[in-house]
């Protein structure tokens, strides 16, 4: 049983953070992650923006061919910060959005390529392994013959993460819209045939199969004789589009929870596992570069760390939904893949 309570108030804290509950127990928190010589990053998340050509049901930074929000980031603006990180030894650079491979001149047809963002893709490369989170559809395909010539300067550093919500057609379609199904798949047999190993990406929880090794036989058997990976995240994040059809379905969300300091030993897991230990995310919002503790936190000035990679590497407060929906009691904080 979990001894964690309903979020009470705010206050007493810069950020607008309650720190404690009125009987006096702590907010839980997570400090970065140091070594011998200061601050050691491992990923650092780069959101590319909140446009993207589909408008999926359960997206949870709300993405759409009409949102804005989160801005576009151009290379020369993301050109220092991929510095720093290079500088703090970073391991990993992941590229999300709204989808990458999309910027407002590709989606309105005035251009074929997003060629800002292969720009920061060639030069992050230079820095560390690079993932994309991508659908996977029909944006990616302009810039297949960027992503050959990468793979053959680069080699296994750039992966590619794509979405396909089920093994079964319909499923995925009822998701992401009619005939997205069959794009997504073909894109990934092309990957693949380029010598990519995609890795599958699915919310475990809107899988009607019942095991994870049902899942990913079903996902096997589609791409028979090709090598793909799995990875299955355990919640859905009920912020963005998601909660437009829980109370369209009229559902209610779960409350927020108050982490305290015992809920880590609680649910048995230590801070460290956390994605704010260890990495960071950089957003682009009214025009400035600001940074966040992870990806799953978006757009909310109560959890902003900065405007420079060194300035948000302090203790972050566990006070968001998505710090116990996904990270504690999910498994959204270890990103695990497994081979098929």
């Amino acid at each position: 049983m979990l001894y964690c309570v309903e979020m009470s108030g705010h206050g007493g804290h810069p950020d607008g953070l309650c720190l404690a509950k009125p009987n006096g127990e702590e907010r839980g928190f997570v400090d970065p992650k140091r070594g011998a010589n200061g601050p050691v990053l491992e990923d650092l998340w780069v959101m590319q923006g909140s446009l993207c050509d589909l408008k999926c049901k359960h997206c949870y930074t709300a993405s759409s061919p009409q949102n804005h929000r989160l801005e576009q980031i151009r290379f020369a603006e993301l050109r220092p910060h991929l510095d720093e990180a290079g500088r703090l030894g970073v391991q990993r650079i992941c590229f999300t959005g709204g989808e990458p491979f999309v910027n407002r001149d590709v989606l309105e047809g005035r251009a074929a390529c997003n060629e800002e963002f292969l720009a920061s893709l060639e030069y992050a490369l230079a820095i560390a392994p690079v993932e994309i989170l991508t659908n996977g559809r029909r944006y990616i395909r302009n810039h297949l013959d960027a992503l050959r010539a990468l793979r053959a300067r680069h080699g296994g550093r750039l992966r590619l993460r794509i979405t396909l919500e089920s093994p079964c057609p319909e499923r995925h379609d009822a998701l992401r819209g009619k005939g997205t199904f069959a794009q997504t798949v073909d894109t990934v047999r092309v990957l693949a045939g380029m010598g990519f190993v995609p890795v599958l990406t699915a919310e475990r929880p809107l899988l009607a199969l019942q095991s994870d090794e049902e899942i990913r036989e079903a996902y096997r058997a589609l791409f028979e004789g090709l090598a793909v990976e799995v990875n299955l995240i355990e919640n859905l994040l009920e912020s963005g589009h998601e909660l437009t059809r829980i109370r369209q379905s009229g559902g209610a969300p779960h409350p927020e929870v108050f982490v305290t300091t015992n809920c880590f030993s609680i649910l048995g897991k230590s801070p460290e596992s956390l994605m704010c230990h260890f990495s960071r995310c950089i957003q682009k919002i009214e025009g400035e570069i600001r940074y966040y503790p992870c990806p799953v936190i978006y757009d909310d000035r109560s959890f902003d760390l900065g405007a420079t990679l060194a300035e948000s590497l302090r203790r972050v407060y566990l006070a968001h939904k998505n710090c116990y929906a996904y990270c504690l009691k999910g498994r959204g904080a270890t990103c695990r893949t497994q081979a098929i």
